[in-house]
């Protein structure tokens, strides 16, 4: 299959980033097919059962980012061609804020 790429930046809300994430979880969760996409161009994917997760966060400054990137190759055969490595999702020490922030309880 030729290479194809779809990329998008936009400033958006919170909650309209959130809404994404979960909109994505939900269809990881449901099914194998999912379909994404930015700006009038979308495609429907299909995911595998098996996939690599990446995570990371970097903080410089008063800048944060966070990059998640997930990915897969295609098994026609329907198995998996080896095992993935587990990682923990977030390090504690790379998810804290400069500055102290107080929880209230519940």
């Amino acid at each position: 299959m030729p290479k194809l790429e779809i990329k998008s930046k936009s400033e958006l809300s919170r909650k309209e980033v959130s809404e994404r994430l979960i909109a994505i979880g939900h269809a990881l969760a449901n099914g194998s097919e999912v379909e994404m996409g930015s700006g009038g161009d979308s495609i429907e994917i299909v995911v595998a059962d098996h996939v690599e997760w990446e995570l990371e966060i970097e903080v410089d400054g008063d800048r944060t980012e966070i990059e998640i990137e997930i990915s897969w190759r295609d098994d026609p055969s329907g198995e998996s061609g080896g095992d993935l490595e587990a990682v923990p999702a977030v390090p504690r020490k790379a998810a804290r804020r400069a500055r102290a922030r107080k929880a209230t309880a519940k």
